[in-house]
């Protein structure tokens, strides 16, 4: 037994014709008879008796298109479901991506591609860290993400979307605040506030004062810029982070940071093991084509 034959078999039902179900399914009649012939004897029953110059079913075969239309008509959903979730035009697409880019460059990246391909597709955005998104991406939760790179991850295609400038933040009135730049070495006699050690800009802040053969004393290790923003207002250190919308809520200053590290770097990853459809493969040219932004954002 073979889908086609249960197409076959569906339609002979509704139409009690072999000329003109073997028209309709475009096939010949001989085609169609050995096609049910070949059914009715896989299953030992007679599915069909004639009428005149047509067929109709046997209660066998009533009861058996009760389940064959069914489970045709359920498959047929789930093929249209499968096209519109792949297609350009109704097509969806799971993106997860690092808090910073909530406010502007997604959703802006997001209405660029809509506005450009006139296009209805589906979006969903989850927010989360950079490993976080990439262990999505890895295990298929997501299509694409927006995050910082990590190194041994030969299935993942990491491509540089926009730099974020790495900065200095403290309390307005700091004896700091006013300086034009500053060095590692002139803050390392302060109460730092920066990343977690286990996010990938938080090893990168730290591993240059490793180069520097310098210890900053940790008071604080968050997660992101709101977090670090919010006790750096209110004096409890300074701090080393990226310059990100998400600062321009605090009353603080922002020194540019003297150093070979003078930004962060977010890429756009996907997973080249994970299929592509269309929708997903076309949003990925995009935004490599026209949503790079370069240089600085802030």
């Amino acid at each position: 037994m073979n889908l086609n034959q249960l197409y076959y078999f569906k339609k002979l039902a509704e139409l009690q014709h072999y000329t003109k179900a073997a028209q309709e399914l475009y096939i010949s009649q001989p085609s169609l008879s050995f096609a049910i012939s070949s059914l009715e004897k896989e299953l030992d029953i007679g599915l069909f008796r004639k009428k005149g110059r047509n067929v109709v079913l046997t209660k066998y075969g009533e009861e058996f298109y009760t389940y064959v239309r069914a489970s045709l008509t359920e498959l047929d959903k789930g093929i249209q479901s499968i096209k519109n979730i792949s297609n350009l035009q109704t097509g969806s697409i799971d993106i997860g991506y690092i808090p910073t880019l909530a406010g502007d460059f997604v959703p802006k990246a997001i209405r660029g591609f809509i506005t450009s391909f006139q296009t209805q597709t589906n979006f969903n955005l989850f927010h989360g860290m950079s490993l976080e998104i990439i262990d999505g991406v890895k295990e298929g939760k997501y299509h694409l993400g927006f995050c910082s790179k990590t190194e041994n991850e030969p299935d993942l295609v990491f491509l540089p979307m926009l730099y974020q400038e790495i900065v200095v933040i403290t309390q307005v009135n700091h004896e700091l605040a006013t300086k034009e730049s500053i060095t590692m070495s002139e803050i390392i006699d302060y109460p730092l506030i920066t990343y977690r050690q286990t996010l990938p800009i938080g090893k990168m802040i730290m591993n240059l004062f490793h180069e520097q053969n310098l210890k900053p004393t940790i008071s604080h290790a968050l997660d992101d810029e709101i977090s670090i923003g919010g006790l750096v207002s209110e004096d409890f250190g300074i701090a080393i982070v990226a310059n990100t919308p998400l600062l321009r809520q605090f009353k603080i200053a922002m020194i540019p940071l003297d150093t070979r590290l003078d930004s962060r770097i977010v890429y756009l990853t996907y997973n080249t093991n994970q299929y592509q459809t269309q929708a997903v493969q076309t949003f990925i040219d995009f935004m490599v084509t026209q949503q790079k932004i370069i240089p600085h954002i802030c």
